[in-house]
């Protein structure tokens, strides 16, 4: 039964890696790039490194001859010491504190004295190989370490988390946190192994450092998905402004930057960035809206409630403006001539771009749904179930 909860664990902790591997790989360009994101890039790699170097098909390679497993196990524990002390470091960055100088003067006694130690003693790949007084400082040396690390992440990322409010850094700072709270229990499970030999705890450490590997990842690849969210937010929009911009520029073609083309086409092959995109749909909408306010009648062209409209006013605005927009389109492409009572067609939907794009996108929506010739398929707002 204890070998298949150690297999288990150490398959866990095997998939934790390989998930943890391909997050750096997916943030690497990112952390070339960004100063603020590479001391943490560079503490999950060396985690990462750590962690793979402790595979058992790794370590069985080398355990033949003694001086290479001596090399090799010194290796593995001073990289996971050096993801501790850069963990403690980025922490120190981010809070503007001045103890970086004792930091790094304390962390290079501490690998001074674990060269030492681990070229005199055999500390093993974990405590319960550990044999000797060298061997016991060498590991008391390393949990302290890596517990100091955790206790100051664990601090400064629960206040950080505490103030977040509902954000991506507030998760992304719980994320760490939680990460940094199993690596601290797993050390601590360590030390009751080096104390008291309670060697029942082994078969447990590879499941809690394998959800410590998953939170790592996590964090790593957590501004991907936020920027994977927010791509898959202007595709939408874009998707859903098409069919308004289109009529309008169609109607007003001296506004637009270029012809508009296919939907798919202009969604699949963007010639920019979605965001840029929409961007621009809503500028040309706006000019075109500025234009066509000339050719709209003052009086309302489908009075009355459109029952498939809520109720709430912003909706209300949203359908009416769709409704005389598709009515002064309507009028200028029967080429009536501009009208002398303007309707005020350019009031803004919104404080800022967002709140603009959101409102366009309602009365794109609203003319989409309008009966009475919207110039739109009805079922062309829909954004495609496959990009969704």
């Amino acid at each position: 039964m204890s070998y298949d909860v150690k297999t288990a664990g150490l398959w866990v902790e095997g998939v934790g890696t390989s998930v943890m591997w391909l997050a750096l790989l997916l943030r690497a360009p990112c952390a070339v790039r960004s100063p603020q994101q590479r001391g943490l890039w560079i503490a999950v790699a060396a985690a990462a490194v750590t962690m793979t170097l402790k595979r058992h098909f790794l370590v069985a390679s080398v355990d033949r001859d003694f001086h290479i497993y001596q090399a090799y196990v010194l290796a593995t524990h001073l990289c996971g010491v050096l993801s501790a002390i850069i963990v403690m470091d980025f922490v120190l960055v981010t809070t503007d504190r001045a103890q970086r100088e004792w930091l790094h003067l304390g962390s290079g006694l501490a690998v001074v004295c674990l060269i030492i130690l681990g070229a005199r003693s055999n500390p093993g790949m974990n405590v319960q190989q550990s044999h000797g007084v060298g061997s016991d400082v060498f590991w008391l040396i390393v949990i302290g370490i890596h517990e100091a690390g955790n206790i100051l992440c664990i601090a400064v990322c629960l206040r950080h988390w505490r103030k977040g409010g509902k954000s991506p850094l507030r998760t992304t700072m719980g994320l760490f946190g939680l990460g940094s709270c199993l690596a601290a229990l797993s050390w601590a499970g360590s030390v009751l192994q080096l104390v008291s030999g309670a060697f029942w705890v082994a078969p447990v450490l590879p499941f809690v450092m394998g959800v410590f590997c998953f939170s790592r990842a996590a964090v790593i690849a957590a501004p991907a998905f936020s920027a994977a969210r927010r791509a898959h937010r202007d595709a939408r929009d874009f998707w859903r402004l098409w069919g308004l911009w289109r009529d309008l520029v169609s109607a007003v073609p001296w506004v637009a930057l270029a012809p508009p083309r296919p939907r798919l086409l202009e969604l699949l092959l963007p010639r920019g960035p979605w965001s840029l995109l929409v961007y621009r749909q809503v500028i040309e909408i706006r000019d075109a809206i500025l234009v066509l306010r000339d050719y709209a009648s003052p009086d309302p062209p489908f009075p009355g409630p459109d029952p498939k409209v809520p109720s709430d006013p912003s909706a209300a605005y949203a359908a009416e403006m769709a409704r005389w927009l598709a009515a002064a389109r309507r009028a200028k492409n029967r080429g009536q001539g501009p009208r002398t009572r303007v309707v005020g067609l350019s009031a803004l939907g919104g404080h800022d771009l967002v709140h603009e794009t959101a409102f366009l996108v309602r009365v794109a929506d609203a003319y989409c749904r309008a009966a009475p010739g919207g110039g739109a398929d009805p079922s062309a707002h829909r954004f495609p179930t496959a990009i969704r």
